[in-house]
């Protein structure tokens, strides 16, 4: 017999003054109580309670058990909605990971919006390049451009970010625009790189992919190393949207091979699959992909 049992069910006798009455408020049998309380009794060595047909009631030692139970019964009453509470409402510390730029020019304006409405939250934003393991590194979310493929995780998709071809108006000057993305194999191109690795720039047109990779003078794994090589006129940059916006529209940067659609992809927040959610994670999710889902704020 585990040494938990038999001890709710005589509280609740005690609580109630019958065996019938504490069976109705626990919603099992009478004789599933009765026999509780004899295993309890018979695992403890003493008799807990004084039992005549008119009424119950507690011995010496029964009575000095009831009051360690009742506190102990309290106290998990507590606990519970205590949890419950802290699934219900956005409390304690809601740890985010984001790109760069995305995340200083999108996520700290949304988080700020954010916490304005639950103000006992508190944030840690922090901002990587890399793929944080939620788990190891205690992140409640990522955000990201991409889907994972962990195991156990949700990708809940916020917003979509289209990639696009651009270059300063001195540097189109000075060596034309391409026409087709194969010029790029002989024109100055800035490329991001992952853990040392350059991916091709992907583009589509009349329903057809092409991959390219252009002529790489200028490499970094920074989104803002190449966004000023860009302005400075250095090369091309191939960059995702929220990046380059405010460019574009002040004439910094002009857009080239606009007949070429570049690929879109998912801004998606990353969090852990769990039966039950917590709220802060759950109506951070919601109020971002409301936030983001309707219009790019870019």
């Amino acid at each position: 017999m585990s040494r938990w049992e038999g001890f709710e069910e005589l509280v609740k006798v005690v609580e109630v003054g019958s065996f019938s009455g504490a069976a109705r408020s626990l919603g099992v049998s009478k004789g599933h109580i009765s026999q509780r309380i004899s295993q309890l009794e018979e695992r403890l060595g003493a008799r807990l309670l004084h039992r005549t047909t008119r009424k119950l009631s507690l011995t010496e030692l029964g009575n000095l058990y009831y009051e360690r139970c009742r506190q102990v019964v309290d106290d998990l009453e507590e606990i519970e909605s205590a949890v419950t509470q802290y699934q219900q409402k956005p409390t304690g510390l809601l740890k985010i990971s984001s790109p760069n730029l995305l995340g200083e020019m999108q996520i700290v304006p949304a988080i700020a919006d954010f916490v304005q409405k639950h103000s006992a939250l508190e944030v840690a934003l922090n901002f990587y390049s890399r793929r944080v393991d939620l788990v190891e590194d205690g992140y409640d979310i990522a955000i990201q451009v991409g889907k994972r493929e962990d195991i156990n995780v949700v990708n809940r998709v916020i917003a979509r970010t289209r990639f696009q071809c651009v270059a300063s108006p001195r540097f189109l000057n000075q060596n034309g625009s391409p026409g087709d993305p194969d010029d790029l194999r002989r024109l100055r191109c800035l490329q991001f790189t992952e853990y040392g690795v350059s991916k091709p720039w992907r583009f589509q047109k009349d329903g057809k992919d092409k991959t390219v990779k252009g002529h790489g003078i200028w490499q970094s794994n920074s989104g803002h190393c190449l966004l000023a090589a860009a302005r400075a006129g250095v090369g091309i940059a191939y960059l995702p949207d929220y990046y380059l916006a405010e460019d574009i529209k002040e004439g910094r940067l002009i857009p080239i091979l606009v007949e070429w659609c570049a690929v879109e992809r998912d801004i998606v927040a990353i969090y852990q699959q769990r039966r039950h959610m917590t709220a802060k994670v759950k109506l951070f999710v919601d109020f971002i992909e409301r936030r983001f889902g309707v219009s790019r704020p870019w």
